[in-house]
């Protein structure tokens, strides 16, 4: 998040953004940022989880130059186009580059974010997986997924506002067994995406929550997450 907005402010202030600013992250990452992104009138890119989809991604805007910067959930950035693949050393300068700018004007990076947490929102994120070994634990995620695909309108308390199922294609992107709800209540809203690991016996769960503070983000999370596992594990 101190990244993008560093970036964007950045860009703007010296009037160095190009005429149609493109935004890249996995959907398996933080909500918020696509909030930062708006602000600044930068399009958002969603692709499916994996730097090389953010590779491919750039590969296929009308002009390269229009790429400000991508990251994903797994700690992977990049804010230039010389490579498709994540960049630890190009974030590393970032960084300290970002670092320097807000020294020299008297303020922290934590204080910078929650600078950004009071402006777009405190958001909270979480993953959480549950292991399903051998042959039968492959068929019990399956019926997870599939029962998660029959039509739930509430996780918990929180109502249902949009479903992706990536099982379809959607977006333009291949066809991936993910599904993501988005939901709100009336003191905040976020998402919950659910996928079998495709290294792993594994079904991980990723929760994004957005509130007025960090306090309820953190509560609400916490709800959320152990309805699922209550769930997931009377499956």
């Amino acid at each position: 998040l101190l990244i993008l907005d560093y970036i964007c402010s950045q860009r703007t202030a010296h009037n160095a953004m190009p005429a149609s600013p493109v935004f890249i992250k996995t959907i398996a990452t933080i909500d918020l940022a696509e909030k930062i992104a708006a602000h600044y009138g930068v399009r958002t890119i969603n692709v499916l989880t994996g730097f090389k989809y953010i590779g491919e991604a750039i590969g296929q805007l009308d002009s390269q130059s229009d790429f400000i910067c991508g990251f994903e959930e797994s700690y992977g950035y990049l804010t230039g186009t010389y490579v498709r693949e994540k960049d630890g050393a190009d974030a590393a300068l970032t960084i300290c580059e970002m670092f320097a700018f807000y020294r020299s004007r008297g303020i922290s990076l934590l204080e910078k974010l929650e600078e950004i947490y009071k402006k777009f929102g405190y958001c909270y994120n979480s993953l959480h997986t549950f292991e399903f070994p051998g042959s039968s634990g492959s068929l019990k995620m399956d019926s997870i997924m599939a029962d998660l695909r029959s039509g739930i309108t509430y996780i918990g308390n929180c109502r249902i506002i949009r479903t992706e199922d990536y099982s379809t294609g959607i977006n333009g992107l291949p066809r991936s067994d993910v599904i993501k709800f988005y939901f709100e209540n009336d003191s905040y809203s976020g998402s919950v995406m659910i996928r079998p690991s495709g290294t792993e016996p594994k079904l991980k769960i990723y929760v994004s929550v957005i509130a007025d503070d960090m306090a309820k983000a953190m509560e609400e999370e916490r709800k959320i997450s152990d309805n699922l596992q209550k769930k997931i594990k009377r499956e």
